[in-house]
């Protein structure tokens, strides 16, 4: 569907899933976008080369949005 022109919106807290389907992610820590590219321009924000999607999230949040995933009910 993206191919025809048609946007998508996904929410989801698994980052591989986000990395492998996602054109353009945009991370979101206290209600707010922090990040927001594809997956290349995420990395570069972050200043980490080839790491996968979940160090470079860690980093842009500072490791806190790991915290909150694991302290929600």
């Amino acid at each position: 569907m993206s191919r025809a022109g048609v946007a998508l919106l996904m929410s989801t807290h698994t980052l591989e899933v986000a990395e492998e389907m996602c054109d353009r992610i945009s991370i979101i820590q206290g209600g707010r976008i922090i990040a927001s590219g594809t997956v290349g321009e995420l990395r570069t924000q972050a200043g980490g080369g080839d790491a996968a999607l979940t160090p470079v999230f860690l980093k842009l949040t500072g490791g806190h949005g790991l915290r909150e995933i694991e302290d929600a009910p």
